[in-house]
């Protein structure tokens, strides 16, 4: 009996084992199903999270893109590029490479938008004629010649179509060559003992060999700019170097120039910044009652406020000048030329009213929005 009784309690023991032990089965495949159906649901939630971001991030690159073909083409049409007609003060003598073109670009890229090109278009020694001629906007005519077949030099005769004389024409790559001349393509270049020399030949080279071509007297010139610079927004310094006889005369110069472009509404005349507010009142007034606002009057805005814009304390050769209306000499690199700082403070006063004359309203409105995004 005794040793059934423990059969028996054996029996029961390893039943409630086996019980037990498939209870503990039963509840680890629940928590392996469970953890596997939670990590199921977990993956679909990531994988819907990943989607919904990436659905999103798709559409705001989208739109991203979207505003950014609107912001081209706005540049396109409205903003193409600024240009900048001029002698050495648009060129930058004596600026160690500092231009305020390249001011005035490095300001655009960092405020505006970093794909509006600013192209100098300064050549130093010209005079006012000679740069609107080189601008196509009053051109350049010849006497009758002969273009020859071959690509020989030939001697040719310049003179402005308003009958200015041609100063000496420097004939580097901004904006004169290559020419055409009666449908022939070719360079203009200039024989001068020196840069300062008033005696000078200009000559003609046709680019590839042909027919010989008869010339007509006061045939024009077209210079390699004449089209380059559609709707651009042009910047104007010219008359320091002479090149015409009347303040007038200067002035439609300059409406020549602005003229040439379609979208003639947007534009800016730098005044000369020789002289003292005495000498220059007449030009100065005149140029102001023509132009408005769009009229840049350097000498005295620099004499004024030059000094401050550059940040440096001014001298007391800097403190006579500017009471006479003249520029500070510390921000000269010569009697005419500025130096770094000089170029660096008209390149401020530009991008300042082109700012406040909301040249750049339509780009900055777009630019928002994308910075928005």
């Amino acid at each position: 009996m005794w040793y059934r009784r423990c059969e028996s309690y054996t029996l029961m023991k390893n039943r409630a084992s086996f019980l037990t032990l498939n209870l503990l089965m039963l509840i680890l495949i629940g928590v392996i199903v469970l953890g596997q159906h939670k990590q199921k649901n977990d993956q679909l939630a990531i994988a819907e999270v990943a989607s919904t971001y990436m659905t999103q991030a798709n559409e705001r690159q989208e739109q991203q893109m979207k505003i950014t073909n609107l912001i081209q083409e706005t540049i396109n049409e409205d903003l193409p590029g600024i240009v900048v007609w001029g002698d050495s003060l648009t060129a930058g003598t004596g600026g160690n490479s500092v231009t305020y073109s390249l001011v005035l670009k490095n300001l655009i890229h960092h405020h505006v938008y970093n794909n509006i090109p600013v192209i100098n278009m300064g050549v130093a020694g010209e005079s006012s004629s000679t740069i609107a001629g080189r601008a196509g906007s009053i051109p350049f005519t010849v006497d009758s010649f002969t273009i020859p077949a071959d690509t020989s030099k030939v001697e040719i005769q310049l003179t402005s179509s308003d009958g200015s004389a041609v100063a000496p024409l420097r004939t580097g790559d901004r904006g004169l060559n290559p020419v055409t001349i009666s449908g022939v393509k070719g360079i203009i270049s200039i024989a001068q003992e020196s840069s300062t020399s008033e005696t000078f030949t200009y000559s003609f080279e046709r680019l590839q060999g042909g027919e010989a071509v008869t010339v007509e007297a006061n045939t024009v010139v077209e210079t390699a700019s004449l089209n380059e610079f559609e709707n651009y927004i042009p910047i104007i310094s010219i008359g320091q170097n002479g090149g015409y006889e009347t303040n007038q005369q200067l002035v439609d110069q300059i409406r020549s120039i602005v003229n040439m472009e379609k979208s003639n509404e947007k534009y800016l005349v730098l005044g000369i910044t020789a002289g003292t507010a005495e000498s220059q009142i007449q030009l100065e007034s005149l140029m102001e009652s023509v132009f408005g606002e769009k009229y840049v009057n350097l000498r005295e805005l620099i004499s004024s406020n030059g000094v401050q814009i550059a940040g440096i304390t001014p001298t007391t050769e800097d403190l006579i000048a500017m009471e006479s209306g003249s520029i500070p000499p510390s921000l000269l690199s010569d009697e005419v030329n500025l130096n770094a700082m000089g170029y660096e403070v008209i390149g401020r006063i530009l991008f300042d009213r082109m700012q406040k004359l909301g040249y750049f309203d339509s780009v900055l409105e777009l630019v928002g929005e994308l910075n928005e995004l």
